[in-house]
């Protein structure tokens, strides 16, 4: 019966361990974000799995609403950026659109929880990840 209860409370722990470590980005304009694993599929239908890395995906980026940017940490060394061209908030979520050179982006995260879900779409193919965002520090 012990057995029983432990297993019970290590998994009632697990279904809301995420939540109460996640970030609350509601009216919060600059964040960190990271990239988990990701979901490539071309046009044919193939699809394969594994690391950012592995897609030229940043491991964080670093996002700025009110400036409409997304890029890369300065530790990265990558020195990438792109424009937002449309953000949205409503509903508890922030929804991020972009287009550059031939790709489409989408990102859409959860104001309360910081959970991140993007797609980048290009011809022939997509790729699909989630990850987590927390809010930076304000700097001037």
């Amino acid at each position: 019966m012990k057995k029983l209860v432990r297993i019970a409370l290590i998994l009632a722990l697990a279904a809301v361990a995420p939540a109460s470590w996640a970030d609350n980005l509601t009216g919060i304009t600059r964040f960190l974000c990271s990239s988990g694993n990701v979901t490539a599929c071309d046009e044919d239908g193939d699809c394969e799995s594994g690391p950012a890395y592995l897609y030229n995906i940043p491991m964080f980026v670093e996002i700025d609403v009110a400036q409409k940017r997304i890029g890369t940490t300065k530790g990265s060394g990558e020195n990438r950026t792109t424009a937002i061209k449309t953000t949205n908030r409503e509903d508890g979520g922030i929804l991020l659109q972009g287009y550059e050179k031939g790709n489409a982006f989408s990102y859409v995260i959860d104001e309360k929880t910081g959970m991140l879900s993007a797609s980048v779409v290009g011809n022939g193919f997509n790729v699909a990840y989630f990850g987590i965002c927390t809010p930076l520090p304000n700097t001037k």
